[in-house]
């Protein structure tokens, strides 16, 4: 990789953190006047829910790796479930408190691509069907969401319009699943023809095999999606556990299932490193819509955020034992990303 393109993405992850300082700056600025930290730090709190809340967090995490280990070995790549662990944690570390130039999901694909020469579109495969599961699933309990708190969509018209787009967005996944799985979507005929785009074919071509894979093992891309939306059911209710567990006027947990999806939507926004700010300010904002006090979402965001930090330390405890070895990969995942970013974009 050149010394202008490491400076060009460095540049681009510390634009991502002015964006993310700015919304804490504008939140924080809001709220100014409100006790909002005041009432976190002096008023009550229940421990045990809140103890709750971080095993159904760290539950979650667990069903994420699970997931992305069942969609790998789908592809029939060596992968093993220690290893979607070791690598999900150092991915989780890299996305959610690293904040440098490789993100997590390109770390893991460039991982299992180093470990297994001539699977790189695999690996890149798994971990990008990986996302759009997950994103599928998120959209998919926020529309049961949308219909267990129909109420508030009635009343707000804000609230009706997101909840109204999140579940197109949900039916058009649908749509594409239902797509992937007829033959002449990723069948000779449509390899032939991505085959003839220049410099891109041959990817193209692969990744097209990738998603027939998939068909072909739909129990895998089923039970993928079925755990997926376990862990943002979990995700759910662990921040209606957190809500009660502050000193704050929690949402009910039907409400919760409607803004808790839409918030962490929010935060799949590649604005931010791991859509620091923007899911804090959606949750406030959501939960402002549905009767909450201004701040009351912030906390439950910000609890939730440092909640997510004790699995990324597992991935700190990886790297520290490695190390050496963990930047040299680092490295090689630049190297890779910069890669398929010139294969991509050369014609």
């Amino acid at each position: 990789m050149t010394h202008q393109s490491h400076r060009r993405r460095a540049l681009l992850a510390a634009v991502k953190l002015l964006i993310a300082a700015a919304i804490f700056a504008y939140l924080f600025y809001s709220l100014r006047g409100d006790e909002v930290f005041g009432r976190l730090v002096h008023e009550p709190k229940n421990w045990g829910r809140l103890a709750l809340a971080q095993a159904l967090i760290l539950l979650a995490i667990s069903l994420n790796y699970l997931r992305w280990y069942i969609l790998v070995r789908a592809l029939g790549l060596n992968f093993s479930l220690t290893d979607s662990f070791r690598l999900g944690s150092l991915g989780t570390l890299l996305s959610q408190v690293w904040f440098g130039s490789v993100g997590g999901d390109m770390f893991k694909a460039a991982f299992i691509a180093r470990e297994q020469p001539g699977k790189r579109t695999e690996a890149v495969a798994s971990v990008v069907i990986d996302r759009v599961v997950g994103l599928y699933a998120m959209l998919l309990v926020a529309s049961i969401g949308r219909l267990a708190a129909g109420g508030f969509t009635q009343t707000s018209r804000e609230l009706s319009a997101l909840s109204l787009l999140v579940a197109v967005f949900a039916g058009v996944g649908t749509i594409g699943v239902a797509l992937l799985m007829v033959p002449a979507v990723t069948g000779p005929r449509m390899a032939h023809w991505l085959g003839r785009f220049p410099a891109i074919g041959h990817t193209l071509v692969r990744l097209l095999g990738a998603a027939a894979a998939y068909r072909h093992g739909r129990r895998f891309l089923f039970a993928a999606i079925f755990i997926a939306i376990c862990t943002h059911t979990t995700l759910v209710l662990s921040i209606w556990s957190i809500g009660l567990g502050l000193p704050i006027n929690a949402p009910t947990l039907p409400t919760t299932f409607l803004v808790g999806p839409m918030s962490l939507c929010a935060a799949a926004i590649p604005l931010t490193p791991g859509g620091l700010g923007t899911f804090e300010v959606a949750m406030d904002r959501l939960y402002q819509l549905v009767g909450a006090a201004p701040g009351d979402g912030l906390l439950v965001a910000l609890t939730y955020r440092v909640m997510t930090y004790v699995m990324a330390a597992a991935g700190a405890v990886f790297y520290l034992r490695s190390r050496k070895m963990m930047d040299q990969a680092m490295q090689e995942a630049e190297n890779f990303e910069h890669q398929i970013t010139n294969q991509t974009t050369s014609s």
